[in-house]
């Protein structure tokens, strides 16, 4: 297990080993995100601090288990009483979570930027 789950497990005090794949997969799909938004070989060390902040987030989206997400109410309709939910966060949103996560980070990246051909 890396320094980074590890630290995570830490933190949140995570003393089993339940969520170590789903943690493991979402530092090496942010890992790889960053090298290629960075055009880079390795992660710098100073780097690690905002995997770290990426991992939190994602154990905080899924606290009631992987594949869950929080609901949230899309769409009301009052006569017939229909609601219609979209669930935001979970594994499924996996991408679309690391790319917001980037974005929102984005200044911190570009000073590890690389130019890429």
């Amino acid at each position: 297990m890396s320094d980074n789950v590890n630290k995570i497990k830490q933190i949140l005090n995570i003393t089993d080993n339940k969520l170590d794949s789903y943690l493991e997969f979402c530092e090496k799909n942010i890992t790889d995100k960053i090298l290629d938004r960075c055009h880079i070989e390795n992660i710098p060390e100073r780097l690690n601090s905002l995997i770290q902040e990426f991992l939190m987030e994602q154990y905080n989206l899924n606290k009631k288990g992987i594949g869950d997400g929080k609901q949230e109410a899309t769409s009301v309709k009052d006569k017939e009483q229909q609601v219609n939910f979209q669930t935001i966060g979970g594994a499924s949103s996996m991408s679309k979570n690391v790319d917001e996560f980037l974005d929102r980070n984005m200044t911190t990246l570009v000073k590890y930027r690389k130019i890429g051909w």
